[in-house]
């Protein structure tokens, strides 16, 4: 015990004595994204409009270990505005953020990097969960992780692995609050050439309260393998991924369910505009959504992907996005997004719900001193952390 509390105290004035300067970041978020689904009476998603700001400010300490390896200490606030909801009272104070960050960079060209404690959800690569893993409306609002995530990245792999915990179990004043963690990971693997073999999945464990004692397990792997070659056009892009689902509801006793289902994106771009179609085939990839415990219904509690992958039929249909999008660049801190998205479905039996489901538009800014700033570890590379009109989904 006394030689680790020894070994401790040499680690702490070791970085003490390496390079320290200040660490800041000052980064804002504003969206702008109406829905129109009238056509589709509500069914998939209501009509409604996101109107919302965010200004995050950061402060903290860079220290420097040898050559290659970096450690960041931050602390900072979300101020987030709900445009039209505001009421002049303590609702504009959101979340702390707290986090410490790794960076190590290796001889062989790789980076390894690790977060932990309350940090932003674009650390990840946020932009491949959403749809079938994560609703971007839900990422927007709240913003952050609780946990931790390792990133790897070399010339031709990249991979992260993320624990979130956005649920702790109730007391005597939360009898109803349940326990609840999910693990992320996403990743590429540049295989031959233009062609990737491409990965995200998530392991999601709903657990207890102190008046609904019982367990839903929610795993999903989505796999698959991208084409991008080199073309006169700015992106060009086709993937193809199958989604595999294991479901379980513990106090049914009737064993786990398995919808499953395909996905394919085709995405080209030229001069700041692009054109993005998003198919989806399969079955209902949320078929415990009315179903609850105790009088409570799981809902959007169980299932945090985008609604349209509650397809509402039992035997597989097809579900289809098209978006039109202008991202131009204003600098590596500024990054614009103004898109328009065109929901097309197939329509329950008897439900007198059309194809064309309904459409969207968004504006979305991001303002981030951190992507101006190169990677200590990463030897000077770019990070462009705006992922523009994210909800390309369903």
């Amino acid at each position: 015990m006394k030689n680790l509390a020894a070994l401790s105290v040499c680690v702490f004035l070791h970085l003490c004595a390496a390079a320290q300067t200040l660490d800041w970041n000052i980064a804002f978020d504003y969206r702008f994204s109406n829905y129109e689904y009238a056509r589709s009476g509500g069914m998939y998603d209501p009509s409604y409009t996101l109107h919302a700001a965010r200004l995050t400010p950061e402060a903290g300490i860079l220290l420097k270990q040898g050559g290659n390896v970096f450690h960041r200490v931050r602390a900072g606030v979300d101020l987030f505005r709900d445009m039209g909801a505001y009421s002049g009272g303590g609702e504009l104070f959101g979340e702390t953020v707290l986090y410490y960050g790794l960076e190590a960079a290796f001889r062989n060209g790789g980076v390894l990097e690790a977060v932990a404690g309350v940090f932003p959800r674009r650390f990840t690569r946020e932009r491949d969960y959403i749809g079938p893993f994560l609703d971007d409306d839900r990422c927007f609002v709240d913003n952050n992780l609780e946990g931790m995530l390792f990133k790897y990245s070399n010339r031709r792999i990249y991979a992260e692995l993320a624990l979130d915990w956005p649920g702790k179990i109730g007391d005597e004043l939360h009898p109803l609050r349940r326990e609840r963690f999910q693990i992320l990971s996403d990743g590429c693997w540049n295989f031959a050439g233009a062609f990737s073999l491409l990965w995200c999945g998530s392991l999601y464990h709903f657990s207890c309260a102190p008046q609904l004692a019982n367990v839903v397990d929610n795993g999903m792997l989505h796999l698959g393998v991208s084409w991008s070659p080199d073309t006169c056009l700015d992106v060009f892009s086709l993937d193809a991924r199958g989604l595999f689902t294991y479901q379980n509801d513990r106090h049914t006793g009737e064993g786990p369910l398995l919808p499953m289902g395909m996905t394919s994106r085709q995405r080209l771009g030229k001069w700041k505009l692009a054109l993005e179609n998003r198919f989806y085939f399969g079955d209902d990839l949320m078929p415990l959504y009315e179903s609850g415990y105790g009088g409570v219904q799981y809902g959007a509690d169980l299932y945090y992907a985008d609604l349209a992958f509650h397809t509402r039929h039992a035997s597989p249909s097809w579900a289809d996005c098209l978006s039109v999008l202008y991202e131009p660049s204003l600098g590596r801190f500024l990054k614009l997004c103004v898109g328009f998205s065109f929901k097309f479905g197939e329509p329950p039996a008897a439900s007198g719900i059309p194809v064309f489901r309904g459409w969207q538009q968004t504006f979305a800014l991001r303002f981030d001193l951190d992507a101006m700033r190169p990677s200590p570890a990463a030897a000077g590379k770019k990070r462009f952390l705006f992922d523009g009109l994210k909800k390309y989904a369903f």
